[in-house]
C-alpha cells in the first residue's frame, strides 16, 4: 500500500510538471518582493497562500475562490479574514500545522505560490522542489513602512486582476487614516497609554507590549513603552514587539491601559499582582480596556482600524462622539473582507469593554 501511494505521488509530480511547463509557456515574467525574476501564467486560477498574512491578504482582495489548499492551523484560527471566510476551513491542507509539504503542493498543482517572510533563496528552493512559481510578498506594516503596505496591495491585484478591488482598499485605508488623524488632531492629550498582552507566536500577559503600536501612532498618542526601540528578546522579523518587566510597568505607571484580548488568560493573572493593582493607577481608576487582537499570524491590518477608533473613543471622546463602534467596524470588515463580521469577533473576544 505505502509503494503504492509513492508511485502515485510521483505520478502526480510528473504531470503537475508537465502541464507546468505548459502554463508557463504562455507567461508573464514579474519580480517579487524578494526581487526574484519569476515567469508566471498569464491566467491565474488556483494559488496556495503560505506563511504569516500571505491569505489575509488574499481575503482583503476578495481572492479566496482562487484558494485550493490552505496551512492546517488555518482550520484553528480566530482571525477576521475566516470568520468572514469559513469555507476556506474545509480545504484540504498542505501539511501539519504551519509546515507545507512540497510533495503536496506540487500534487496539487497551483498557478502560483503567494510567500511572506522568505528569504530569496527559500523560494528559489521552494520553487525547484515544487515546481510551481513562487511569488514573495513584503506584508509590511502601519506605521513607517504604509506605502510598501500600499505596494503589496497593488502588485498582488495586478498579479491575480484585482486592481480596482486594491485601489479601492488602499484609498480607503488612506481616508480612514486621515479620518482618524483630524480627529485627534483637534485636541492635545497629555495622560500616558500603554497596550498589553500583544499577541507573538502564542499568547502573552501584560508585560508584552508593542512599542509603536499602530492604533496609538495613528491618532497621535505614544505608548509609554515607545522608547524602547529594537531592545527586545523577539527575533529580528518582529522587532516591532518588545517584552517587559512588571517593574518597568510600575515605573511607567500609565494613565490608561488597553490590553489585547488575545492575552487574556494570561494578563487577568497578571492582575492578580498585588504590587500591580495597588501601584498602577489606571487599575485604580478602572481606567483599562479590552481591544482586538493585533498580531494573529502576523498583523490584522482590519483590527488596527477598529481598535484605533475605539481609543479614540477612550481618549478624545468629544472627538469621537458620534462614531457608533459597533457601525465603524462593520464598516471596516465589509471593505476588508466583504461581510459585517462585528458581531461573530465580539462573541468570540468580548471585547471593546472593561475586563470587569
Amino acid at each position: 500500500m505505502k509503494k503504492g501511494i509513492i508511485l502515485i505521488s510521483f505520478a502526480m509530480m510528473l504531470f503537475s510538471c508537465g502541464s507546468r511547463e505548459n502554463k508557463s509557456s504562455e507567461g508573464r515574467m514579474i519580480t517579487d518582493a524578494s526581487g526574484r525574476a519569476v515567469l508566471i501564467p498569464k491566467k491565474i486560477s488556483s494559488i496556495i497562500a503560505l506563511r504569516s498574512g500571505a491569505l489575509r491578504l488574499l481575503a482583503y482582495l476578495d481572492a479566496t475562490k482562487k484558494v485550493i489548499a490552505v496551512e492546517e492551523n488555518e482550520k484553528r484560527r480566530t482571525v477576521p479574514y475566516l470568520f468572514a471566510n469559513p469555507q476556506l476551513k474545509e480545504l484540504p491542507v498542505v501539511g501539519s500545522g504551519n509546515i507545507a509539504e512540497p510533495e503536496l503542493l506540487a500534487a496539487y498543482d497551483p498557478d502560483i505560490i503567494l510567500v511572506t517572510y522568505l528569504t530569496a533563496g527559500e523560494a528559489d528552493e521552494l520553487q525547484v522542489k515544487t515546481g510551481v512559481p513562487v511569488v514573495v510578498l513584503d506584508y509590511a506594516n502601519f506605521n513607517e513602512r504604509r506605502a510598501d503596505l500600499y505596494k503589496t496591495l497593488d502588485i498582488l491585484g495586478t498579479l491575480i486582476n484585482k486592481e480596482e478591488r486594491a485601489d479601492s482598499l488602499i484609498t480607503f485605508i488612506r481616508n480612514t487614516i486621515l479620518d482618524l488623524k483630524t480627529r485627534s488632531n483637534k485636541s492635545e492629550i497629555n495622560e500616558k497609554v500603554y497596550i498589553g498582552g500583544i499577541a507573538y507566536r502564542g499568547s502573552h500577559g501584560i508585560t508584552s507590549t508593542e512599542p509603536h503600536y499602530a492604533p496609538f501612532s495613528l491618532l497621535g498618542l505614544k505608548n509609554v513603552a515607545g522608547g524602547l526601540g529594537e531592545v527586545t528578546s523577539s527575533p529580528r522579523a518582529w522587532l516591532e514587539n518588545a517584552f517587559i518587566d512588571v517593574e518597568q510597568l510600575i515605573e511607567w505607571n500609565p494613565d490608561h491601559i488597553f490590553l489585547d484580548v488575545s492575552g487574556r488568560t494570561l494578563w487577568e493573572q497578571d492582575l492578580q499582582n498585588e504590587a500591580l493593582r495597588n501601584s498602577l493607577k489606571a487599575l485604580q481608576k478602572k481606567n483599562f480596556y479590552m481591544v482586538l487582537p493585533h498580531n494573529w499570524y502576523t498583523t490584522n491590518y482590519e483590527n488596527i482600524l477598529c481598535n484605533a477608533y475605539y481609543v479614540g473613543k477612550i481618549m478624545y471622546p468629544e472627538n469621537f462622539s458620534d462614531i457608533e463602534i459597533k457601525d465603524k467596524c462593520n464598516e471596516i470588515y465589509r471593505v476588508f473582507l466583504g461581510k459585517p463580521i462585528y458581531d461573530s469577533m465580539e462573541l468570540k473576544f468580548k471585547m471593546y469593554k472593561k475586563p470587569w
